[in-house]
């Protein structure tokens, strides 16, 4: 048997074939890479610990996974990361099958290969975050909505039951996930047959599914002072002046870097022809999924900020209809080509740059990697220099994280809480005890440890250490021995 004629015989092949060769090119660039743990990667990696329902700041999907493959192959950073690509796959996979649901093959094909070379996603496959599980459950989602939706499907209860299982595992992996609920109401209002194939069977299952796999995160929220709701609140800052007009031009900005210039076109393209009626019931359905969240998000950034990926659920049903609108162009299979080599060739210098820092620094890549470098020996050196004290002591969250990875063996690793009020997770479930020691390493970006509040009788500074970030940038961390805690500071 020809094995290339093999692999490269359908679409389907050659989809699934190209799918796991770039995964096992990210897996195999995680393991040589020289990028530390970022702050958030780190803090995961710490919740994933003490797997539970709930965590500060994020639900729990991404601890779980951790938890997973570093019980697998250890607690390497590759280990740490290792589910991102595998999500990613899965994504493509379900995008794949949806888009040949509501198309064919060719549209299917240049659906699940735009998504994996996504520049947003090529990131997202390198660094664990919320965003890859969250993005599999929907894309799983959205698959199982076309099935439960379906009059022609004999099983739409079973596709319910999938997709309320999807909705609630995507709510345990970010909020993000209700954009999914007024996206559905949206796709029927858009694609009325849809409507009327929904059974309520199916739609209950759904819900009921959903909601008893979100329970137990809501009943850890109760338990907890709802931290996690409340820190996505304070996370959108509707309290500073609204009218932002340039925040909300920056992001939408950014959105070319997170889908590509040309896909990103395509799926402008796609949205213009749904308005004038060109292939509505198809297109509308794929973009009533992406409408809530741009919309969402922008107003967030008009109002206050936005970060680039948070209306990333926005992509894969676009992704679908940019591959389905540029089988209908004239030109549209060039634009998907040039579109993916250009994917390719961004996406190899990023895999270049991460497996090798030197070489990011000489072609001036470095500074997107600056919050992942120096922590392998600024960790070790500050847990040397811990010897001896009761524990280290930190008044900033990322510090934290990155001791409590990299500073390991050594002293425990506490939070300060330097104002009384609890703004991490690290504060409310590892904060400092007084009572657990008398002498402490105090690790802090302030020299002068203003954030110790003259809580202690005696601060002595220690010297500094300091990492090379990249060939312009450091990062430079103050050490003081205290000790002698005052009577009466909290």
């Amino acid at each position: 048997m020809n094995i290339g004629a093999y692999l490269f015989a359908t679409p389907w092949r050659r989809f699934l074939t190209a799918a796991l060769a770039l995964t096992a090119l990210r897996v195999v660039a995680l393991m040589l890479g020289d990028p530390n743990l970022g702050p958030d990667e780190a803090q995961y990696w710490f919740w994933s610990k003490a797997p539970a329902f709930g965590y500060y700041s994020k639900p729990p999907v991404v601890a779980w996974s951790i938890a997973a493959t570093t019980a697998l192959f250890g607690d390497s950073e590759w280990a740490v990361r290792l589910s991102a690509p595998l999500y990613q796959l899965g994504a493509a996979i379900f995008l794949f099958l949806a888009a040949r649901r509501l198309a064919d093959d060719r549209a299917a094909f240049w659906a699940g290969l735009s998504w994996l070379t996504m520049p947003g996603v090529f990131l997202s496959a390198a660094l664990i975050t919320t965003d890859a599980p969250l993005l599999f459950f929907w894309a799983l989602a959205l698959y199982s909505f076309l099935r439960a939706t379906d009059d022609a499907e004999p099983r739409r209860v079973l596709w319910g039951a999938i997709l309320g299982a999807a909705i609630g595992l995507g709510l345990l992996s970010k909020y993000a996930m209700l954009y999914f609920l007024p996206g559905a109401a949206l796709a029927l209002f858009a694609a009325p047959e849809r409507l009327r194939a929904l059974k309520a069977l199916p739609a209950a299952v759904a819900a009921l599914i959903a909601l008893a796999l979100l329970a137990p995160n809501l009943a850890w929220n109760a338990a907890n002072d709802f931290q996690t709701i409340a820190h996505t609140a304070a996370n959108a800052n509707w309290t500073q002046s609204a009218g932002h007009p340039d925040k909300l031009v920056k992001f939408l900005g950014d959105q070319f870097g997170v889908a590509g210039p040309i896909l990103l076109v395509l799926m402008i393209v796609a949205a213009a022809g749904a308005l004038r009626g060109e292939n509505r019931a198809r297109i509308g359905l794929l973009l009533a999924f992406s409408a809530p969240a741009l919309l969402i998000v922008s107003t967030q950034a008009f109002i206050s900020r936005a970060h680039a990926n948070w209306a990333a659920v926005a992509y894969p049903s676009a992704v679908i209809a940019a591959a389905i609108v540029a089988g209908r162009l004239a030109r549209g299979d060039l634009a998907l080509k040039s579109s993916l080599a250009l994917h390719a060739a961004a996406g190899a210098g990023f895999l270049l740059a991460f497996m090798s820092f030197p070489l990011a620094d000489a072609i001036g890549a470095s500074g997107p990697f600056k919050r992942l470098r120096g922590w392998d020996a600024q960790g070790p050196e500050i847990a040397r220099l811990g010897e001896g004290f009761d524990a280290i002591l930190a008044d900033d969250r990322e510090v934290m994280s990155g001791l409590l990875f990299y500073a390991r063996p050594g002293p425990p690793v506490v939070a300060w809480d330097s104002n009384g009020r609890i703004d991490s997770h690290y504060e409310a479930f590892k904060a400092f005890d007084p009572a657990r020691g008398e002498r402490f390493l105090f690790v802090t970006a302030d020299p002068n440890a203003r954030t110790l509040n003259n809580a202690f009788q005696s601060v002595t500074p220690l010297g500094a250490s300091v990492a090379q970030l990249t060939p312009t940038r450091t990062r430079t961390l103050y050490l003081f021995d205290i000790s002698g805690r005052r009577a009466g500071d909290g």
